[in-house]
C-alpha cells in the first residue's frame, strides 16, 4: 500500500445499509456497531445549509476521519475489518425485501488522472459478503490549469 498515493487528493469507503422500515439502531444492535452517520425517516438531517427530512431509514459507517489514508486499500480493509465479524447478520439482513447495502468509495483525482486499484482479497471479501462495490470518481482541477499541468507526475 501506498499511504501516499501521488495520483489522490482524498478517499475513503462507506458501508451504505438503506434498512427499509426498520429503525437505523437496529441495525446497530444486530451488527454490534454504531454507524459514523445514519437518516431516520421522518426526523431532521442536520446539515450546514438547511435542515432536510428523512425520506428513508440509512446506517452508514464510513471510512472518513477514520484512515489517515489516500489508498482506498487501506480504507477498505478498515472497513471489511469492521464487516466480517457480522458477515452472517449482513446476509440475513440482506434478504429482508425492503433492505438494500452496498460499498461506496470516493475518489477523488489530484491531477486528474490516475484511479484506485483494489486487491482480489478485497473483492472475494466484498463477494462474499454479496455487496456491491461503487466508485464516486471526481477531480476539481485547480485555478490555474497550467499549474496543475506541471504539477501532474504525468504532465
Amino acid at each position: 500500500m501506498d499511504d501516499e498515493y501521488e495520483t489522490c487528493e482524498r478517499t475513503c469507503a462507506e458501508l451504505r445499509i438503506y434498512c427499509g422500515a426498520m429503525h437505523p439502531s437496529a441495525v446497530s444492535n444486530l451488527l454490534g456497531t454504531k454507524p459514523t452517520s445514519q437518516v431516520v425517516l421522518g426526523e431532521p438531517i442536520i446539515s450546514l445549509r438547511k435542515v432536510p427530512i428523512g425520506k428513508l431509514n440509512g446506517w452508514f459507517l464510513s471510512s472518513e476521519g477514520n484512515v489517515e489514508s489516500k489508498d482506498i486499500r487501506r480504507h477498505l480493509d478498515w472497513l471489511i475489518a469492521r464487516l466480517k465479524p457480522s458477515s452472517e447478520v449482513l446476509r440475513e439482513l440482506q434478504t429482508k425485501p425492503d433492505v438494500r447495502m452496498s460499498v461506496n468509495c470516493i475518489w477523488w483525482s489530484r491531477y486528474g488522472d490516475g484511479g484506485p486499484t483494489l486487491w482480489p482479497e478485497q473483492m472475494r471479501v466484498l463477494a462474499d459478503l454479496n455487496l456491491e462495490c461503487s466508485f464516486s470518481c471526481a477531480y476539481y482541477g485547480d485555478d490555474d490549469d497550467e499549474t496543475n499541468d506541471a504539477a501532474s507526475p504525468n504532465g
